[in-house]
Parts: structure tokens; sequence; C-alpha cells
């Protein structure tokens, strides 16, 4: 099936990896082997060097881009860059003359031979001299108000210009530069390609009336911007950056093929007879009809809003807003959204793939054609569990599993894919900082908190982690403390426990009270009894640069926990609390129970056991209003059980 995903990736490691190489204007090399010489000419595509000491010594052309990311590399004859240039590295680079495109460098360094930049500067903190002196960050606008000034730009077409006089004619063939145009009628009569940006506004009430002229521009490497205004590319065939209208603009495109992303907003239209290909997304805010009869594929999001494209066969994201048919659509890489109202009448006969599917109110749709999900979150669409390459299960609001691996998130899905994955094992090394074997971990956490699903798609994902229970050694402390996801980290403190937490980065005790609290027992006959116990309470600090987790405010450098002693086992538990409640102890536990106010006169009695706060009612009461944590005093005259 055809794909948007145009570009082919090389990763070099050796030298025989480069014999594999097939060079065209979509190739793509990525050189990791170090210390190795490479022999060519010429580079059809663009190249990327990230192992050291690589050396190229006949190389004299790349027709891509060519970014220099590790060091002592050797490119002695290299003359031409035709697109955008990058070096973050010294390299020996004798011969450069050209840059056709965008260049940046970050080391100080002299290219005695280079004559020509194409596209914008950045020489950010580094001193670089060229054949004509020191290379400056920036290149000088040049003001355009007469014919005269158009008449004495530079020939070879490297320049930035402001066209702001009207009926300027602009002569050249190819022009690598920004372009904005403000004046009235202004002509490009033999101006085939252009390499920047083209900016076109009027700063007229009637703007879209007056014209500007392009009848040879084919090609654009750019982006294209259009306020208030109209104009007519009648041979434009392709552009690789993005095409934006704002403000009433009408721009139409008769020959455009491909381009990258299409924005069209405040009232603006555009025409794409002949456009087949978006290399990016597709938005459009008018309130006519967008005719998009020839397009194939989206590459980004395809937002249906009032376009038409009866043809399309692939995209990216699928946004619908109403009732629509897609008679050809194969294949959907990302996921399907329904804006406003779910039309079960939108027909994809024809969709054989789909990326990502984890929503429920899409039940109703039919998929007579589906032959694959690669993400499925389950229980959202029936049967899609057998044809999905991943099926995902949702534990609770902060883990994602599969058979394979899990996801750390509390966002929802399918966003939860822009966090890292983690294997399947290594969650297991975790469930083993608290749980002693599988079957503790079975009756003390994934029979109470975990979301039960009686699939045996589940059951595999259970069956991975039972048998790799006796495999896998607990996580050690220096392996998450040491971890930069933040979220991956308080997951493992959250299993490791906050009183081993506490006492391996040497907390400090701030706060202690005792307080004789009366408890509810029954003896062997069921006969209720009350007796007195002494509890003791503690509130600890540790400093959050120690936790290796960066929190925002500036009163925000230490994290609190209460340290309870149980008076029927003897044992420590701790229980994190915030810095409001750190002065008094007993205030800081009372806080950790939480509960709608106009509930709080009905309370007959509390039970706790650890996190599970039980709360016995006098009589049957409907929770409202705000929430908010019981007071020392409530809290401990309600108390009457705790383990």
């Amino acid at each position: 099936m055809h794909t948007t995903d145009t570009i082919k990736k090389y990763k070099i490691f050796s030298g025989e990896d480069w014999a594999n190489i097939v060079f065209d204007e979509h190739a793509l090399i990525e050189v990791y082997a170090k210390n190795v010489t490479f022999y060519c000419t010429e580079i059809q595509g663009s190249l990327v060097l990230r192992g050291e000491e690589c050396r190229f010594p006949e190389l004299k052309l790349i027709t891509g881009n060519l970014s220099i990311d590790a060091k002592n590399c050797e490119l002695p004859k290299l003359e031409t860059v035709e697109r955008h240039f990058t070096m973050h590295c010294h390299t020996v680079m004798n011969s450069l003359k050209q840059v056709r495109g965008n260049f940046k460098c970050i080391v100080d360094t002299t290219f005695k031979n280079l004559e020509t930049i194409g596209g914008c500067i950045s020489v950010k903190n580094a001193t670089v001299n060229t054949r004509n002196g020191k290379l400056l960050k920036t290149r000088d606008v040049i003001l355009v108000q007469y014919q005269f000034q158009a008449d004495l730009l530079l020939k070879d077409g490297i320049f930035d210009i402001n066209i702001l006089g009207d009926n300027i004619t602009i002569p050249h063939q190819e022009i690598r530069g920004k372009i904005t145009i403000v004046g009235r009628n202004v002509s490009f009569p033999n101006l085939e390609f252009v390499q920047g940006t083209l900016r076109i506004r009027s700063e007229y009430h009637i703007g879209h009336k007056f014209t500007h002229h392009f009848p040879f521009l084919k090609k654009l490497i750019g982006n294209l911007k259009f306020e208030n205004t109209g104009v007519s590319f009648p041979v434009l065939q392709e552009t690789s950056g993005s095409i934006h209208m704002e403000n009433g603009s009408y721009v139409t495109f008769p020959a455009l093929e491909k381009s990258g992303n299409i924005m069209l907003n405040g009232r603006s239209r555009g025409s794409f007879p002949v456009l087949t290909d978006i290399n990016g997304n597709f938005m459009y805010n008018g309130s006519e009809k967008c005719e998009l009869n020839a397009l194939r594929y989206v590459k980004g999001v395809f937002n249906t809003y009032n376009a038409v494209a009866p043809n399309i066969a692939e995209v990216g994201d699928l946004i619908i807003h109403e009732t629509d048919r897609f008679e050809h659509l194969q294949k959907v890489n990302g996921k399907i959204q329904f804006l406003y109202n779910v039309n079960p009448a939108t027909g994809f006969k024809s969709l054989e793939y789909l990326g990502e599917w984890g929503d429920s109110r899409m039940n109703g749709l039919k998929f007579p054609a589906l032959k694959c999900v690669n993400n499925y979150l389950y229980g959202t669409y029936d049967g899609f569990e057998h044809i999905a390459k991943n099926v995902y299960f949702k534990i609770n609001n902060n883990l994602h599993l599969t058979k394979d691996h899990f996801i750390i998130s509390r966002t929802s899905f399918p966003y939860i894919f822009q966090e890292k994955r983690y294997p399947l094992r290594k969650l297991v090394a975790i469930l083993k900082l608290r749980h002693s074997s599988f079957q503790n971990f079975e009756t003390r956490e994934y029979e109470r908190q975990w979301e039960s699903y009686t699939t045996p798609f589940f059951k595999q994902v259970l069956d991975k982690i039972e048998s790799l229970w006796m495999e896998v050694e607990p996580m050690k402390y220096e392996e998450f403390f040491k971890a930069e996801d933040r979220n991956f980290k308080l997951f493992c403190f959250s299993y490791y426990g906050v009183g081993n937490l506490m006492e391996k980065l040497e907390a400090q005790k701030i706060n202690e009270k005792e307080i004789e609290v009366t408890y509810q027992e029954y003896d062997e006959n069921g006969n209720a009894k009350l007796i007195q116990k002494v509890n003791r309470y503690e509130v600890h600090e540790v400093e959050n640069r120690k936790l290796g987790v960066f929190i925002w405010g500036r009163r925000a450098e230490y994290s609190y926990a209460v340290k309870c002693y149980c008076p029927s086992t003897e044992k420590e538990h701790w229980l994190w609390i915030e810095e409001g409640y750190k002065g008094d102890a007993l205030t800081a536990i009372a806080s950790t129970f939480r509960i709608h106010s106009n509930l709080i006169p009905y309370i007959k009695c509390l039970k706790r056991q650890g996190d599970l706060l039980i709360c016995e009612l006098k009589e049957k009461v409907t929770p409202t209003g705000e929430i908010r944590p019981l007071t020392a005093s409530e809290y401990f005259n309600l108390l009457r059980a705790e383990t």
C-alpha cells in the first residue's frame, strides 16, 4: 500500500552498510560508523554524521542537507550543499564554496572558499570567517519601493527583499531568500525557483483584488503565507513548506500536486484541483466547500470540516465533523476523531488499517474491510482485540499494560504514546519492591486495586507477569532514582515505600505527638468493648533535591510525610502529606481523611486499614458541597478501629 513517508533512512555502522544505499533525493543517510573512510564524489539525498573521525576524501556535492554532529570528520573536497548546512563540531572542510539553504554553525571556524549562502544564517556564540570576511548572524532586508532598486538586486538571486512599491518587476529566474510583497501588481515574469519564505499581504481593504504574477514559478522550497490578498500560481507543482492563508485571501494552484501543511483561516479560500499529496496537516475553517477531488494522501491531520476529498486513500489522523463517506480510504496511521455529534452513518467500507483506537463512542460504526489495528484500548470497540497488533489495558489512571510493555502516564489514550514505553519485566521488578511473591501481589494489589478484565488477552498479561516473577530481581534503588523520566521515578517511589525512601534519604523529624484513642474491639462471642490505646505520629521532611524531582514554586524545597505506629501490629506506616499540615502531627494524619463537608455531622465512626478509609454514617445522606480534610479533633473522636 502507498505511504506518504517517502523518506528512505539508512543507518550506517560499517563500510558494508554503505554499499546497500540507493541514492536519491529522498535518501537520509545517518553515519554512526567511527574512523571509517567512505568513497563517493556525490550524494543524492541528505547526510548526517554521528560517527567520530569518519572521512569522505572525494565527496564534492550533497544534493540535500548536511548535518555534522561528530568530532574530527573530514570532507576536504566538498564544494556544494544544495540545501541546509548544520555544523556542531570541528570538521575539515577546506573547499566549501556554496550552501544554497540555511547555514548554522556553533563552533569557531574558517571557510576560506565559502562565497554563497542562500538561506538564513545562524552563528550563535561562534566566530565564522568566510572568503568575504566575518559571517554575520543575519542578512539585511533590501527594501524595494521603485523599479530602479529592483534592477540593482544581486544577479545571483541571493537576498531578502521587502517589496513596498506598486507595479514592480523582479527579473530573476531563481531567488534564494525571504520575499515579502506588500505593494500592488508585482510581477516575477522569469521566476522558476524560490528557496525561502514567500509572504504576500495587502494593507488595503480590497487587497484581494490586486494581482501578482508568477507565470513560470514551478517549485518553492519554503513556506507560502497570504494575508488579505489574491494571487494565482499557474504552473507551481510542488512546495515543501506550508501554505497559510488569512483574512479573506483567495489563492489558486491549478498545477500544484504536492505541498506541506495547508491552513486556511479567516474567510480564506483556495483552489487545489490536482493536489494529490499533503506532507503535513490540512485545516480549513471557511464557510464554502473546499474541493480536493484529486487528494490521495495526507501525512498529518486531515480535518474534514467543509472539505470534500472523495478519493482520499491514506491519512495520519482523521477529524470528522459531520457525515462523510470515504469510499477509497484504506489507511489511517493515527486516530479517528469525531467532533460534535457522532454519526454512525459515516462510512469506512474500504478501511484496512487503523493506527490507534481508544474511543468507545464509535462502537456503532462499521469497518467491514478492517484487517489491522496497531494500538487498541480494550473494551472500546467490540471485536477489535482479535485484529489488534497491540491490545492495551487501562489498569488505573496511571498505568496501561500490554503483554510486552507498560506505559506510565495520566494522559488519555492515545496520547499515552507520547510517553516512554518500558518492557513488562521492568514492571515485575517494580512490583517486587512491595510484594514478596506473585500470590501476595494477586491478593494485595491485583484483586483490590487493578481493573479486572475477563478476556483471555488479559490473562496473557497476568501469565507473563507470573512467568517473569521468578526470573526478575527487585529493582535496585539506584536504577529508578537516577531515571530521567519523572513519571517513572514517582511510580517506583510508590512501590519502594515512603518509609524506605525517607530512611534512604535521611529525612529529618520535625514534629511528634501522642494521643490516647478509644478503639472498639469484639470478644470471641461478638460482644463489643471499648479499649484505650496511645497512638504516636511523627512528621518528617526531605529535601526535594534529594528526591531528584523538581517541583515548581518558591516554597517547594521539601516534601513531607507522616509516620504512624500501628497499635495492633506495632509496625510503622507512612503517608505523604501536604506542606500546610507539617506543623502538627495529629493534624497531619487527620488531613489524609477527606470527605464531603455535608456528611461530617452524620459520621457514626471511622475505620482505617492503611490507605483504606471506611466511613460509617448514622443515616443515608447524598454527598454534596466541598470536600475537606477532617480536623484532628473530628478524626480522633470518630476513629474506632485501625490496623
